[in-house]
C-alpha cells in the first residue's frame, strides 16, 4: 500500500506525479502563509481584516440614522448598507492581498518548485476562508436580531454574485502587482482608489432609482451590476435595470488574462529589477 501512494511508483502517470506535487506545494505553502501572514495565527490575522467593512457599514449605517434616512430599500437600513459594503470590500481586501502575495519582498524565501501562481491560489483561498466566516456571522447576527432578510432566499445567486467579486480581486490584484513593481508610487495609490471606488458603486442607493441622465454612467461600472445581483438574492423584488451578469462576470475574466499575461511575459524583467 505504501509503495502504491508513493510518488516514485513506475505505474504512476507523470500527470498523476505532477498534480500530487502541486498539491504538496499548496498545502505547505498554505500551512506557512496561514501561521504567518499578518500575526501569528490565521485566526487573528486574516480574520481581523474582516473589521474594516464592519466598521464601514456601522459608520455610514449611524451617520443615515441620525439625519433620520430610510433604508433604500427593504426594512433594514444596516442590511441594505451590508449588502453593497461586504461584497465591495471582498474585492477590495482580495485585490490588495494579492497585491502583496506578489510583491517584491514575497519572492523570498520561497520553496524550490514554488511559482507566483502557487500565491496566488493559496492567498486567494485563505481570503475566501475568512471572508466567509466573517460574513455568515455578520449576516447571521442580523438575522438573529430579528431580520429575515438579512438570510438570502437564493443563496446560489448569493454565491455566484460573491464569485465575481473575487474575481475582480484576483484580476485588479494580478494587475496591480505588476504596476506597483514598475511604478512603485502606485503601492500606496491603489489601496486609496479602491476604496474610493466603493462611493461610486452603489453601496447604499439604489442605482436604479437615479436619474435616468446619470443612471446609463453608472452602468458602466461592472460593480453595480454584481452589486444589483448579490441584492437580488436577499430582495426578491430588487429593480433589475442595471443587472447583467455576463458584463462584470466578462470584464472580472479578462482582467485576470490580462494580469496573468502581464505577470508571465514580465516576470523576467520584473525580476532582475529587485
Amino acid at each position: 500500500m505504501a509503495d502504491a501512494l508513493s510518488p516514485r511508483n513506475d505505474r504512476e502517470s507523470p500527470w498523476t506525479r505532477e498534480l500530487r506535487t502541486q498539491m504538496r506545494v499548496l498545502g505547505a505553502l498554505f500551512l506557512r502563509e496561514s501561521e504567518t501572514r499578518r500575526g501569528r495565527r490565521f485566526s487573528v490575522g486574516y480574520l481581523a481584516a474582516g473589521i474594516e467593512p464592519l466598521l464601514v457599514i456601522l459608520t455610514i449605517g449611524l451617520v443615515f440614522y441620525t439625519i433620520n434616512r430610510q433604508a433604500p430599500y427593504g426594512h433594514s437600513l444596516f442590511l441594505f448598507i451590508a449588502t453593497g459594503v461586504f461584497p465591495i470590500y471582498l474585492f477590495i481586501h482580495t485585490s490588495m492581498r494579492l497585491r502583496g502575495a506578489l510583491a517584491p519582498g514575497s519572492h523570498r524565501k520561497r520553496y524550490p518548485i514554488e511559482t507566483s501562481l502557487d500565491h496566488i491560489v493559496v492567498h486567494a483561498v485563505l481570503h475566501v476562508l475568512s471572508t466567509s466566516v466573517i460574513g455568515v456571522a455578520f449576516f447571521g447576527f442580523l438575522y438573529w436580531l430579528g431580520i429575515q432578510e438579512a438570510v438570502p432566499w437564493d443563496p446560489l445567486s448569493t454565491m455566484l454574485a460573491l464569485s465575481i467579486f473575487f474575481l475582480f480581486g484576483i484580476g485588479a490584484g494580478i494587475i496591480n502587482s505588476v504596476i506597483a513593481r514598475l511604478f512603485p508610487p502606485w503601492d500606496a495609490l491603489w489601496p486609496a482608489l479602491a476604496r474610493g471606488s466603493l462611493h461610486f458603486s452603489a453601496p447604499y442607493f439604489v442605482a436604479a432609482y437615479l436619474p435616468p441622465n446619470i443612471r446609463w454612467y453608472f452602468a458602466a461600472n461592472p460593480v453595480i451590476h454584481a452589486v444589483n445581483w448579490f441584492r437580488q438574492s436577499f430582495y426578491f423584488f430588487y429593480p433589475a435595470e442595471l443587472t447583467n451578469i455576463y458584463y462584470p462576470l466578462t470584464f472580472a475574466i479578462v482582467m485576470i488574462v490580462v494580469g496573468l499575461l502581464l505577470e508571465a511575459g514580465m516576470r523576467t524583467y520584473l525580476e532582475d529589477k529587485e
